[in-house]
């Protein structure tokens, strides 16, 4: 069993320092003529942040675009730096470089796909937490490198736009397909309000309730004040003289106009009894026809915002750092890869030499353990 014996390791190393410091120089010569055989990979990235375009104008009065009011749903929504990943990471994008840049020839692949999956082991995409969108791109010459890191974000800008425009042109049609509706339903429930007014002979219900109220409460105070004069008239004339009888007429006609407006007539509002239940239908009405109308006026802001965004060419992301000429290869990190390789090398030459001198002290061990076998090995 080997053991860890510094003193003893530091005897033997410097014991058989030539034939150490011949195999690490080998080892090391080796490790720098592969490191040069190596190719050189450079490295070009694109700093993206994604955000509204600042075109989102507040056409509905809240305060909002119409981008976060049409988004507002239950379940929980990728973020525009999710949104912006998944774009770079897709076919589409991937297509659209490979496509400009060639790369198919340049890689000698007969298939798409291996083209694709090429694309992505020498792309990275991270997204930090500030909300930015980083790619890098990898590739064997400085302009390809700088090529592609670019084509990233010409690309991307041009699959933002499309889909924003494809999102906006649905919303239009869905918007205009609604406000037909409600429209509709607006006139259906003005021509409701038209025919109840017709019906009742209505204008403003609370307002001529309240007018009919004051007129009646108005004939009630003439009645009394004319049955008090004419109970003080009786006491002077007599029941057949002109002057009861006048008081008397003039009371029976106003009571009559008095029993016109509880009972309902011809320029005068239904009964007291179903003043309340006319009120009530008559503002469920209205209610209807202006909540419709406020509907129609919202989906009309709305409309004309997606249209605004349909027409609209500006990404939805600005460049924060644009990709330059990589000036020094990323990879391979020769200095640190001859290093290691050299430290490799001297410790396990170093074991091997500690493994071989343990060897050898346990070789004489065995043999002068077994003397009897010499004898037998002698007499034979």
């Amino acid at each position: 069993m080997l053991r860890f014996d510094l003193p003893k390791i530091a005897r033997l190393a410097w014991q058989r320092r030539g034939w150490l410091l011949r195999v690490n120089l080998a080892v090391a010569a080796l490790a720098v003529a592969l490191v040069l055989l190596l190719p050189r990979w450079y490295t070009a990235s694109v700093t993206l942040v994604p955000g509204s375009d600042g075109s989102w104008l507040d056409l509905s009065g809240t305060g909002v675009g119409l981008g976060s009011a049409m988004s507002m749903t239950l379940g929980a929504q990728p973020t525009p730096q999710d949104q912006l990943r998944m774009v770079i990471k897709s076919r589409a994008l991937a297509d659209s470089l490979i496509r400009t840049s060639r790369l198919q020839q340049l890689w000698h692949e007969k298939q798409l796909r291996h083209a694709r999956e090429k694309l992505a082991d020498y792309t990275t995409v991270s997204t930090p937490k500030e909300g930015q969108v980083e790619v890098e791109v990898e590739a064997r010459t400085p302009q390809l490198a700088l090529e592609l890191a670019q084509s990233y974000a010409k690309f991307a800008g041009m699959e933002t736009v499309r889909l924003k425009t494809s999102l906006a042109a649905q919303r239009r049609m869905y918007l205009g397909q609604r406000l037909d509706e409600v429209e509709r339903e607006l006139d259906l429930a003005g021509q409701r309000v038209r025919a109840f007014e017709e019906l009742h002979r209505t204008v403003s219900l609370p307002d001529q309730a309240r007018a009919t109220l004051d007129a009646e409460g108005a004939l009630q105070a003439q009645v009394a004040l004319l049955e008090t004069e004419l109970a003080a008239t009786r006491r002077f004339f007599t029941d057949n003289s002109a002057e009861v009888q006048t008081l008397r007429d003039r009371v029976d006609e106003l009571k009559r106009q008095t029993r016109r407006i509880e009972n309902g007539g011809q320029d005068a509002l239904p009964g007291n009894g179903v003043l309340p239940a006319l009120k009530q239908e008559y503002l469920r009405l209205t209610r209807e026809q202006a909540s419709l109308g406020s509907v129609a006026e919202l989906l009309g802001r709305f409309y004309e915002q997606a249209r605004v965004e349909e027409s609209n060419p500006v990404p939805t992301f600005s460049i924060l750092d644009a990709p330059e000429l990589p000036e020094r290869p990323s990879r391979p990190a020769r200095g640190i890869t001859i290093a290691l390789t050299c430290m490799v090398a001297f410790a396990a030459s170093l074991g091997y030499l500690v493994w071989r001198e343990a060897r050898a002290g346990a070789a004489p061990a065995q043999e002068s353990a077994a003397p009897g076998t010499d004898i037998s090995r002698a007499a034979a």
